[in-house]
């Protein structure tokens, strides 16, 4: 276990660090990066990058000082990709940083309140990591079965509609009428998955399994708990290769399950969910900036400036202003 309070008293204890995870150079995550900077001036910025996309011009980030994480992962939606972003960029974190707190978002997040407010109430919790997740129940077969990739079909754009939706439409009824295998997949360009049962899982009433929100704040104890757990136990990392979206169970199940870190089932983040897909958050728009601002929490997501810039706008009212 990392030895949190040494290694805190070698450096300022005072710092605090935020983890950017972005694929898109585009102005909003420059905005961000430099909304931060602003706000907390001492603060450590680290930015993971997908590797699939060229990364953001060094000299840009030297200016704001931001660390660009390397080795850079190729990130997937839905698969174990996500978790390797996070653990690769806390591994680097701990090796170069001391810190006491630590948020991770994303490059469509933004600040709801002055960081320096945010900063000064998490000094003095007696929480050790803010994490939204409940025990598994409903989303059970994403994480006790193992998925198999079937063959990704490169003509499957040129499949008429009709029969798309009808193989869609078969698949939920499949999984619906029975509990032996599933079908999981096809979302945002990943290939479909087979679900089949497990001879066994690492689940138990010792060590039970959670789902939840991948976005959360970790203490410098907690961010080094994950890193030595991960390393220590690689057959449950491994078993989540083989589940959907295991970002969303993967932390929060380690940590819930970490008798020695005091875990909040709050991630303290504002997220609205499309009713109609809950897959999917919804794009906040001016309409909900009062919403946004009464929430009290630190972040918010997901914004998008191209389709309405009105709530970054009346944020940076708030987070920059408030920090001169």
């Amino acid at each position: 276990m990392i030895n949190s309070t040494s290694a805190l008293s070698e450096k300022i204890r005072s710092r605090f660090a935020y983890l950017v995870l972005a694929y898109e150079k585009n102005t909003q995550l420059i905005r961000l990066l430099k909304v931060i900077r602003s706000a907390s001036p001492d603060a450590i910025i680290l930015l993971h990058f997908d590797a699939k996309y060229e990364a953001p011009d060094p000299s840009h980030l030297d200016a704001l000082g931001v660390e660009l994480v390397e080795p850079r992962t190729s990130v997937m939606w839905g698969d174990i990709s996500h978790v390797t972003a996070v653990l690769n960029s806390l591994e680097y974190a701990l090796q170069r940083f001391t810190f006491e707190w630590m948020s991770v978002i994303s490059g469509q997040d933004y600040p709801v309140r002055p960081l320096a407010t945010i900063e000064r109430e998490l000094s003095c919790s007696r929480f050790d990591a803010y994490v939204r997740a409940d025990p598994v129940s409903e989303y059970r077969s994403r994480y006790y079965l193992r998925y198999l990739s079937l063959p990704n079909l490169r003509i499957a754009h040129r499949i008429p509609l009709r029969i798309r939706r009808f193989f869609k439409q078969a698949k939920i009824q499949i999984n619906k009428r029975q509990s032996l295998f599933r079908f999981e997949g096809g979302l945002r360009g990943t290939p479909f998955k087979l679900g089949v049962p497990r001879l066994r899982t690492p689940f138990s009433e010792k060590f039970v399994c959670y789902k939840g929100s991948d976005w959360f704040t970790l203490s410098f104890q907690a961010a080094g708990y994950l890193a030595e757990y991960s390393r220590e136990n690689a057959s449950v990392l491994e078993y989540y290769r083989h589940t959907i979206i295991p970002s969303e169970s993967y932390f929060q199940t380690v940590l819930y399950n970490a008798g020695q870190l005091k875990v909040c089932n709050d991630n303290r983040r504002f997220i609205l969910w499309d009713t109609a897909n809950l897959a999917h958050p919804v794009v906040l728009a001016s309409q909900h900036v009062e919403e946004i601002v009464q929430s009290n929490k630190d972040f918010a997501r997901k914004f998008d400036a191209k389709v309405d810039a009105g709530p970054i706008n009346r944020l940076d009212e708030i987070v920059v202003q408030a920090a001169f």
